[in-house]
């Protein structure tokens, strides 16, 4: 058995086994395969599929590809969410210390950023102290002590499942619905949880461009998850513009704070209360998800989840100074107005053009440890259904680079279209699998 002949196999789109798929996690995480062939190898699977038993054993492969993590000992009811990413998407940040404060344990681990799609961590990471790096061992005993933590993906945690998604962003693959699906699954299966909710966002901002291949990976999570003995519960949302007001780290503390506070964007709070309804509905007895949405949003009206956010921080090593004030966190050097060219509705905000734009500010990053700039992105100040007049601001660039300003404030305006016509304002949640 050797990778060459196992790309040539998938080359000519036969089936491939237990055996040589582990072999290609097993040396991959080893670094005894490259790079290039492994991207080969996604080449073929982008183009030809993998069928279901594949897929099955490459979520095996990948999730014991190194650390898994042993929650039971806390609850045999670990609930845990997972988005498919997006621009301006900061709902895991809210969410997690919500279902907390309703006393059901959260124990999640979360990625930095690559590409458009900011990480958890790194948002996180803005707050001055804040450890996203601790053990295991504390990990399990934060979540003991306060309900909830958050840390980020390390200590050879499905090694291969990180590599993987890397690579497949790199060369153009990221849209792989089988990959997506196994590295979405091997992640949760290493992280101890028995229940799984994955927010499928759809639109162009993010990895899965139509809301039928959302709902082809949404109905795969579930056989998967039944296969592995999990429960499973999907919610399709839509990225095709930014999700909330704010893109960029510092400033998307910023929102997720006020969010807790009680002043959240409608669209954030749309995703916030489908997300979490499900995730009570697994958790607890209570099945109507109208009764469970009252539960979120009194929860965050009534400051619990803002407290419990809170002392999940202080467990973490975070300062309260940013969270207690958070019009503390740094801002960037030139902070310049985008003016709308044409009067109207708006009709679409590119989400894409959008993220690659904050990327390009100094917000995010496109290789492996590339420093990004915390205080870079965009705030908008109008979304989609909102009456604009040309010349009105719709938006602020924030940026250290002044060479970068020009340019960017054109490309921002391309993002926005504007219409005549009456628009129906739509849901972010989109469907609910």
């Amino acid at each position: 058995m050797d990778i060459k002949s196992i790309i040539q196999k998938k080359r000519e789109k036969k089936e491939l086994d237990r055996d040589e798929i582990r072999y290609v996690i097993g040396k991959y995480t080893r670094d005894e395969i490259t790079d290039a062939q492994v991207a080969a190898l996604m080449s073929y699977i982008y183009i030809n599929g993998l069928t279901e038993k594949e897929i099955l054993e490459l979520v095996k492969a990948m999730a014991e590809s190194g650390t898994t993590i042993d929650l039971s000992e806390i609850s045999d009811n670990i609930v845990d969410k997972h988005s498919t990413g997006g621009v301006g998407d900061k709902v895991t940040i809210i969410l997690m210390p919500v279902i907390a404060s309703l006393g059901i344990p959260v124990a999640k681990i979360s990625s930095r950023g690559f590409g458009i799609s900011g990480g958890t961590i790194d948002k996180l990471e803005s707050i001055p102290g804040f450890d996203a790096d601790i053990t295991i061992d504390e990990f399990k005993d934060i979540i003991k002590r306060v309900g909830v933590s958050i840390i980020a993906q390390n200590f050879n945690l499905a090694p291969a499942e990180s590599k993987m998604y890397r690579l497949r962003n790199q060369i153009g693959c990221s849209d792989s619905l089988p990959l997506i699906a196994a590295s979405l699954m091997s992640l949760k299966l290493a992280t101890g949880g028995n229940k799984f909710v994955f927010d499928i966002t759809c639109g162009k901002g993010t990895y899965i461009k139509t809301r039928e291949d959302a709902k082809r990976v949404a109905k795969l999570l579930n056989r998967l998850g039944k296969s592995f003995g999990k429960e499973v519960g999907c919610v399709i949302t839509s990225m095709d513009e930014p999700l909330g007001y704010s893109i960029g780290h510092n400033l998307e503390m910023k929102e997720t704070i006020n969010s807790l506070r009680g002043s959240m964007p409608q669209d954030v709070g749309e995703v916030v209360i489908a997300l979490g309804s499900v995730m009570l509905s697994m958790a607890t007895n209570c099945k109507n998800l109208d009764q469970n949405a009252a539960t979120i949003i009194e929860t965050i009206r009534s400051g619990r989840a803002y407290e419990k956010f809170k002392e999940m921080v202080v467990a973490q090593y975070g300062s309260l100074e940013y969270v207690e004030h958070p019009e503390r966190f740094p801002e960037a050097k030139y902070i310049m107005p985008v003016y709308a060219p044409d009067s109207g509705i708006i009709e679409s905000i590119d989400a894409d053009m959008v993220g690659s734009i904050a990327n390009y500010l100094g917000a995010g990053r496109m290789k492996n440890q590339e420093d990004i700039n915390r205080k870079a992105g965009i705030v908008l100040k109008k979304k989609i259904g909102d009456i604009v007049t040309a010349g009105e601001i719709v938006a602020y660039i924030h940026t250290d680079d002044e060479s970068k300003v020009l340019g960017a404030t054109k490309n921002l305006q391309e993002a926005f279209i504007t219409t005549n016509r009456r628009l129906n304002t739509k849901s972010r949640v989109l469907e609910i699998l």
